[in-house]
C-alpha cells in the first residue's frame, strides 16, 4: 500500500513521465489528469509517485528516519503564472533502516482555465547534494462541459468510501492513483476512474445510454475480445465512473484502455483513452480460433511460403506485441497453412468484409516506404522512418535539414492529430553521414522514445560541444534547430 501525502498537487491531460537523475538521485513518476468541477471550472490533478529506494532518509528532530523532498510546480503562459506550488514532501517516519519503505504518492490540484500552458516541475532531495531534477512540458487544458465529453482517465491503485473530504476525494470516494503506465504480472486488476460531462445535452436527463469499457491494441486499435465490458447508465449533468477489468490473463503488450459513451442507437457520443503496458510472460495468446481458420477461396490461398515470409515481416510496424510474437513463430515454421491462416486473420481483424483490399492498400505504402527509406543493409519498412510512416501514416509536415555544418543531418516530422493528441513530433538523425539510415531519437507521442536532450545529440557531430548543455548547444552557428521544433507546435 502506498503512503499518500497530506500535501496536494494538480494535473491535466493524460501525461506520464519518468523522473531520474544521476548517481543516488530521485526516481519518481508523474501523471496528470484533467477534470471539471461544476462550480469552479477545469482543474488539473498531478500524481507524483516517489521511489522510496531512491531517496535518502535522515533523522528528524524526533530521532526518526524521514525523507524530505522539495517540490516546485508551475503552470504559466506568456510569463504569467496561473498555478504555483512549492513545498516539502515528507515521507512516513521510520525507526530504523531495516524497515520496509513503500513508495509514497502526492496529489495536487490546480484550477486552470482552458488554454495552453507551460508546465514546469523541479524535484530536490533535501538530504542529498545531487543536482535538482527539472522538467518542462507544454500542456493543453481543453475539457468542455458544454458538449458531451469524458475527463482524463485516472488509473487507480486503491479506493474506499470517503469519511471526510481530502485532496484524493472525488464523488464520495478516496482514490489513491496508480502512478505508472506499466502493469507487471503481479497485478491482476486494472482499476480506473473518470467522469462524463454534458451528456445531458444530447441525451435527456434520466434516459438510458451505454458506457463501454475495453482494451485495444495500442499499435493498431484492434479491440481485445475478452476485455470488453458495457453498462447502462442514466443521463445526468455529471456521471462518475469507477470501474475495473480483470487482466490476469492479459498477454504482454501495449494497449489503450478506452471508455466510451454511446446512445441507445449505439452512436458514439464521447470517448477517452489512456496508454498502458502489460508484462505477463507466462500467458500466451489464445490461438485456437486462428488454427481453425479456413483459407480456401481466400486471397492468401495463392500466396507461397517465401512470399508470405516476406509479407509477414512487412506487418511488424502495425502489429500488436502478440502478433509480433506469433509472426516470428510462423515465419520460422515450415507449415504453409499456418502462415496463410495468420496472414488472413491479421487482415480480417482490420477489414472483415474485404481483407484483400486492406492488404493491397497497405502494400502500396510498404513499396513507397521501401523506395524512400531503404539503406544499403535494410529495406525501408525496417528503418525507424519506415516504421513510423507505416504505423502512423504520412506525416503532415516533414522538414529535412542536412546541410547545417555543426549538426548531424536530421528530420522533423509532425502529425497534426495522432491517437487523439494534437501536434505530435518525431526527430530522426543520421549519425554515420553516408547512409540513408536515420534513427528516431525523440518523440512526444505516447509509446515512443522520448529524450528531451535530443538537441544535444545532434550537436555531437562537433566533439568540442559534447560537454555543452542543451541551451548552449542549440545556439551554435545560428542553427534553425530550436525554431523549427517550436514552430511545429
Amino acid at each position: 500500500m502506498k503512503h499518500v501525502s497530506k500535501l496536494s498537487f494538480i494535473a491535466l491531460i493524460p501525461l506520464f513521465i519518468s523522473v531520474s537523475a544521476q548517481a543516488k538521485s530521485i526516481k519518481a513518476y508523474l501523471m496528470m489528469s484533467e477534470f471539471i468541477a461544476s462550480e469552479q471550472g477545469n482543474y488539473v490533478e498531478t500524481y507524483l509517485n516517489v521511489n522510496a529506494k531512491s531517496i535518502i532518509y535522515a533523522k528528524n528532530e524526533k530521532g526518526k528516519l524521514q525523507a524530505s523532498i522539495n517540490v516546485k510546480l508551475l503552470f504559466s503562459r506568456n510569463d504569467s503564472v496561473f498555478g504555483y506550488g512549492k513545498y516539502n514532501l515528507l515521507s512516513p517516519e521510520y525507526d530504523d533502516t531495516l524497515t520496509a519503505k513503500p513508495n509514497f504518492v502526492d496529489v495536487q490540484r490546480f484550477l486552470l482555465k482552458k488554454g495552453e500552458y507551460t508546465f514546469e516541475l523541479s524535484i530536490t532531495d533535501n538530504n542529498n547534494i545531487a543536482k535538482p531534477f527539472s522538467y518542462k512540458q507544454q500542456l493543453i487544458v481543453d475539457l468542455n462541459s458544454s458538449m458531451p465529453t469524458l475527463a482524463s482517465i485516472e488509473l487507480v491503485d486503491s479506493y474506499k468510501k470517503a469519511d471526510t473530504t481530502s485532496a484524493i476525494s472525488k464523488n464520495g470516494f478516496d482514490i489513491v492513483p496508480y502512478v505508472s503506465s506499466f502493469f507487471p504480472e503481479t497485478m491482476t486488476e486494472l482499476t480506473f476512474y473518470t467522469e462524463i460531462y454534458g451528456i445531458d445535452r444530447d441525451i435527456p436527463i434520466g434516459e438510458t445510454f451505454i458506457i463501454n469499457t475495453y482494451l485495444e491494441s495500442f499499435e493498431n486499435g484492434v479491440k481485445m475480445q475478452d476485455y470488453f465490458r458495457f453498462n447502462r447508465s442514466k443521463s445526468d449533468k455529471v456521471i462518475p465512473i469507477l470501474g475495473s477489468l480483470n487482466i490476469k490473463m492479459l498477454p504482454s503488450g501495449n494497449y489503450n484502455l478506452v471508455v466510451e459513451a454511446r446512445d441507445k442507437e449505439n452512436k458514439l457520443v464521447a470517448d477517452q483513452r489512456i496508454f498502458l503496458q502489460r508484462s505477463n510472460p507466462n500467458v500466451q495468446a489464445n490461438l485456437n480460433e486462428l488454427n481453425a481458420l479456413n483459407v480456401q477461396n481466400s486471397f492468401v490461398e495463392k500466396l507461397t511460403a517465401d512470399s508470405l515470409n516476406e509479407y509477414i515481416k512487412y506487418l511488424r510496424p502495425i502489429s500488436s506485441r502478440i502478433e509480433v510474437d506469433y509472426a516470428i513463430n510462423v515465419t520460422n515454421a515450415k507449415e504453409l497453412l499456418n502462415k496463410q491462416q495468420f496472414f488472413l486473420s491479421f487482415w480480417q481483424k482490420r477489414n472483415l468484409l474485404n481483407p484483400e483490399e486492406e492488404w493491397n492498400n497497405y502494400y502500396v505504402l510498404v513499396k513507397e516506404v521501401n523506395r524512400l527509406f531503404k539503406t544499403q543493409t535494410r529495406k525501408g519498412y525496417a528503418t525507424d522512418r519506415g516504421r513510423v510512416y507505416l504505423q502512423y501514416g504520412k506525416p503532415d509536415s516533414r522538414l529535412v535539414y542536412d546541410r547545417e555544418p555543426s549538426l548531424y543531418p536530421y528530420e522533423l516530422w509532425q502529425y497534426y492529430k495522432l491517437n487523439n493528441r494534437s501536434n505530435r513530433r518525431f526527430v530522426f538523425t543520421n549519425t554515420d553521414l553516408v547512409s540513408n539510415n536515420y534513427a528516431l531519437i525523440h518523440s512526444d507521442a505516447i509509446g515512443e522514445v522520448r529524450d528531451d536532450r535530443w538537441q544535444t545529440k545532434l550537436n555531437k557531430r562537433n566533439n568540442m560541444y559534447n560537454s555543452f548543455d542543451q541551451e548552449k548547444a542549440v545556439d551554435q552557428f545560428g542553427t534553425n534547430l530550436r525554431d523549427a521544433y517550436d514552430i511545429s507546435r
